[in-house]
């Protein structure tokens, strides 16, 4: 082998240069398994394959590259100056140097393990499959060096005939080292080893490096998941407004989601419709349009959800049957695709649906439809909560029979009614109501219908107040009712008061029916107090319940005013 001359550094600059990646090494090789020269390129080192490759160039003074499979070179050494300055600057030799490349590459496709080709430009080129996982994903070429010692009349005759400087020419085949051909085998058995073991350690780093970043992506995720579980935790503990609660956990749920749209929806007490909870990203008009739908199979996801307690998932909702009704309101939301899950409650009793939209058609992972269970379960702590703090309030301010204000919140009205009348000025009025001929109803009929009486007695008296007014039970057969802001007058109030007075006496004589054969008829006896501003709660009262036992002795559906004692 001879010694490098000065050209083949200068050259070895100008290749150095050039990116492997965009150097055409082979024009006519079949079209290329994109997968498998992307899984190549994906785990290539290049920096570690071309260090390699020119240290082999420097010891062995032989040129070295790995091919892919179209052509493409991905790494090597620098060339021998004879290839690069001379044969692969003119037509007719750059044509010898392709049919070699061709030839090389064609063999190692029909299988062999090892292929040396001969060029016609004197030159002897070698190559050997790289396979990875069971694939030939490469070429490993060596190459443009010589047998046997060079002939100069050939050459001579090939410098003349592509019009290359004869003297530059052969200083540049001077250059060629000549290698044993029994030697090739081992050679490249050695650089296809190392250029394998360097390819499977990057494979091996990329499939860590893809595993590490979707753990990271996995525990973000997560972390963001339980960030929001926490938030919303909070909410719910802190006893926050079931309306905010469920805004912020359908917010929060679209911003770890942003290709859904989330609604949250609340089945009435009745059982039978649902209500808008949480929706903030879907239309107005379409919240609207589905506040009060009634469930049933076939009503929508939600409805369907609602009533059947089961996962509904419509991938499609312009063909789904489900959907069919209300084609035009999905239009108009611009929404294809709705997964809905029925909220419930420990016991199985469906609380609403927590419901997953999307503006394209879309089968949800099995992943996701966790992600939904579980934010359906966050939601289902945020009803039930709410469901129980109203419960609560009820039995500590509502009477259970009745469904009537009882004393505590009686006294609470009664507070806001005498600060409303110091603001205003206005008067306002309570009435102490008595039943009377209530007891035989208990004694002849049982308890239980005696109950349904009295509800029936608190249904007829809201239905003769206002709405702004408070009817109370203050035990037994004994009823209050609160009227506020009469007016300023002291004879304008007292007449409405008497006016709605007669009007409570007219509601409560009806008979009331106790069962299919037998009426009941009830009088009352109830006293009347006017008061204006501030002034002392258990005072009102007693004196309202001093003037309902005037009215009992004075007459039954008698109303009597208060009269202080003289």
């Amino acid at each position: 082998m001879t010694n490098k001359s000065p050209h083949l550094h200068r050259e070895a600059n100008l290749i150095q240069m050039l990116d492997p990646m965009s150097t055409d090494w082979n024009q006519a090789l079949p079209a290329p398994n994109t997968t498998v020269t992307s899984k190549l390129v994906a785990a290539l080192d290049f920096s570690r394959l071309n260090t390699l490759f020119e240290n082999f160039l420097q010891v062995m003074n032989v040129p070295i590259a790995l091919i892919d499979l179209n052509g493409k070179v991905l790494a090597s050494s620098r060339w021998q100056r004879a290839c690069v300055q001379f044969h692969r600057q003119t037509g007719p030799t750059l044509q010898r140097c392709l049919e070699s490349d061709r030839d090389l590459a064609l063999q190692l496709e029909q299988g062999k393990n090892y292929s040396i080709y001969r060029c016609r430009n004197g030159l002897t080129d070698c190559a050997t499959p790289i396979i990875l996982d069971g694939e030939h994903i490469a070429n490993l070429f060596i190459g443009q060096f010589l047998l046997q010692e060079p002939d100069p009349e050939y050459f001579s005759a090939q410098a003349k005939e592509a019009g290359f400087n004869k003297e530059d020419y052969l200083a540049a085949l001077a250059e060629v080292p000549i290698v044993d051909e029994a030697k090739l085998p081992a050679m490249l058995n050695m650089l296809a080893s190392l250029a394998l073991q360097i390819t499977e350690l990057s494979l091996v780093n990329n499939r860590y490096q893809q595993s590490l970043f979707q753990t990271e992506l996995k525990v973000l995720q997560r972390t963001q998941e339980l960030t929001l579980q926490n938030q919303i935790l909070s909410l719910i503990s802190e006893g926050a407004e079931l309306k905010a609660v469920l805004h912020n956990l359908v917010t929060q749920v679209e911003q770890l989601h942003p290709e859904t749209l989330c609604s949250i929806l609340l089945l009435d007490e009745d059982g039978k419709t649902l209500r808008h909870g949480a929706a903030p990203s879907l239309p107005d008009a379409y919240n609207q349009a589905i506040d009060g739908v009634e469930i049933g199979h076939g009503v929508g996801s939600c409805g369907t959800a609602a009533f059947s307690g089961e996962t509904v998932i419509v991938s499609d909702i312009s063909s789904h049957p489900y959907w069919q009704p209300y084609r035009a309101l999905a239009e108009m939301a611009q929404v294809n695709a709705c997964w809905s899950q029925p909220v419930k409650n420990a016991q199985g009793k469906v609380l609403g649906t927590f419901a997953i939209y999307h503006k394209q058609t879309a089968e949800p992972s099995a992943e996701l439809l966790e992600k939904i269970k579980t934010y359906s379960n966050l939601a289902e702590l945020a009803i039930s909560r709410s469901l129980t703090s109203a419960q609560i309030r009820r039995l500590a301010f509502y009477d259970s029979l009745t469904g009537l204000a009882n004393r505590r919140l009686l006294e609470e009205h009664l507070l806001q009614a005498m600060a409303a009348s110091q603001r205003s000025q206005k008067y306002c009025g309570l009435m102490f109501i008595d039943l009377d001929n209530f007891k035989p109803v208990n004694d002849i009929y049982g308890h239980r219908m005696g109950d349904n009486l009295l509800a029936e007695v608190a249904r007829r008296l809201q239905t003769a107040v206002r709405q702004a007014d408070t009817v109370a039970r203050f035990g037994g057969d004994e009823f209050i009712v609160l009227l506020r802001d009469i007016d300023t007058d002291t004879r304008r109030s007292r007449q409405h008061m008497q006016l709605v007075a007669c009007k409570i006496v007219q509601e409560l004589s009806r008979p009331y029916p106790l069962d299919d054969n037998s009426m009941h008829q009830c009088a009352c006896s109830i006293g009347l107090v006017l008061f204006k501003g501030d002034t002392n709660c258990d005072e009102l009262l007693r004196q309202a319940d001093t003037a309902m036992y005037q009215a009992k002795r004075g007459g039954q559906n008698q109303p009597c005013w208060y009269q202080a004692p003289q």
